[in-house]
């Protein structure tokens, strides 16, 4: 799992985990759902679908960063000795 929020690049656009890329399967997912059967480009011809997908999830990510007020979340803590391990059980934005 991730510890922190990853745009993309590039470079790194189909082997690593990053938001840009969820961005392309969630879009490729709304297409299939309206019934547009045809492929989303790829290769060299994929280049300026997947540089307005990585602007959106950076500009997601520093928006995120800019804004932590907007965000409560809620902690669930068990206390072994000296340490403690959480979860985050619940994350709501504050509209």
């Amino acid at each position: 799992m991730a510890t922190q929020l990853y745009g993309g690049t590039l470079g790194d656009f189909d082997s690593s985990d990053n938001m840009a890329k969820a961005i392309e399967n969630a879009f490729s997912q709304m297409r299939l759902s309206a019934g547009i059967t045809t492929p989303l480009p790829s290769g060299a011809d994929a280049q300026d679908m997947r540089l307005l997908f990585l602007a959106v999830a950076r500009g997601v990510i520093a928006y995120l960063a800019a804004h932590p007020h907007a965000f409560q979340v809620q902690v669930a803590l068990e206390s072994s000795g000296d340490l403690s391990d959480g979860q985050v059980t619940q994350i709501n934005a504050i509209s």
